[in-house]
């Protein structure tokens, strides 16, 4: 999304009367979203200096790093330079991880999930300076209520400096409860534990946050689905995905009689549409998975997203492993 469209749909702040079913979203810290006139008012760049750095997709690094989500600046500091934003829930939700150590990019963060949105996703709150106490896994929490104070920790290969805190604020799905067998059966993490469990990001894809963010109300469920689909895949099971089972929106034809599935996959890598496959089906892959069409139109950003190799024809890097992820449970 250009700063241009950032803006426009910033604008659309409780201006837009949508029909239902619609989620309640608030900005997710102190910020008073109907303040914002110009991205500079709430995205945080990276040292570049660039705003787009701050937002969703291939923004970093000259095109060459993905950003999952945006980077929310503070609106007050003390003294000191330290943010004093309070990091509020953005819908109404349930706790699901929480992480009070810095061990990892994300630093100290939390994780909510959102079961009675459209359709269930989780939201990410990064590099938070501290978590509220009271918070527990499992509880419910409504929107607008603080989870923590906006921070800058990250054990990344980068420190966050005080004058570069930030919220990192995500949406999206989650791949596969099987995580955790996958993770434990890749070589390179045989020394390496997974101290995140199923809210590891590699087990979590996300969409653009700002589509949400700009409006008090939002169907969600419609924006997963609005994606274009970028590449196709198909899969060979006879048992369900349990992504099949989570995201029952997002799925066409009988689950209990599929062989296998055709799969839409958005360009950054997320399941957006799964059709059943009976056992004559022609797209049925021989093996336990194959790549299947391509939208060209967008082979460059693939290619740049490691959702396909180099060559532009063939499985990438990164759409190798959420298959092989989204099939880990189903073994």
């Amino acid at each position: 999304m250009s700063l241009r469209s950032s803006l426009a749909v910033l604008s659309l702040v409780c201006l837009t009367a949508l029909p239902l079913p619609a989620t309640d979203i608030v900005w997710p810290t102190s910020l008073d979203r109907a303040s914002i006139r110009s991205p500079e008012d709430y995205l945080q760049p990276t040292v570049s200096g660039r705003l787009e750095s701050a937002t969703f997709g291939m923004v970093r690094e000259d095109g060459k790093r993905f950003h999952e989500g945006v980077d929310i600046r503070p609106a007050a500091s003390n003294a000191d330079g330290e943010a004093l934003d309070l990091v509020l829930a953005a819908m109404d939700g349930q706790v699901a991880y929480l992480n009070p150590n810095v061990n990892g990019p994300y630093g100290k963060y939390v994780v909510l999930f959102h079961a009675n949105a459209e359709i269930p996703v989780y939201t990410l709150y990064a590099h938070l300076a501290k978590i509220e106490p009271s918070l527990r896994v499992g509880a419910n929490v409504s929107r607008g209520r603080a989870i923590g104070l906006m921070g800058h920790t990250s054990s990344g290969a980068t420190p966050i400096t005080k004058e570069r805190a930030h919220l990192h604020f995500e949406i999206g799905l989650i791949l596969s409860t099987g995580f955790n067998l996958w993770y434990a059966a890749q070589p390179e993490n045989k020394q390496s534990a997974n101290q995140h469990g199923l809210y590891n990001g590699q087990n979590l894809i996300g969409m653009d946050p700002l589509p949400v963010l700009g409006r008090a109300k939002v169907d969600i469920l419609a924006l997963v689905r609005n994606q274009p689909t970028a590449l196709t895949v198909s899969l060979r099971t006879t048992k369900t995905p349990d992504f099949v089972k989570r995201y029952p929106a997002l799925v066409r034809g009988d689950a209990s009689r599929a062989a296998g599935w055709y799969v839409e996959f958005s360009w950054q890598g997320m399941p957006v549409r799964w059709t059943a496959l009976d056992a004559a089906s022609p797209q049925l892959p021989a093996t336990r998975w194959r790549l299947l069409e391509i939208d060209q139109g967008q082979r460059a950003r693939l290619i740049q997203r490691k959702m396909l190799g180099a060559d532009g024809r063939t499985a990438g890097e990164l759409l190798s492993q959420n298959v092989e992820i989204l099939l880990s449970a189903t073994r």
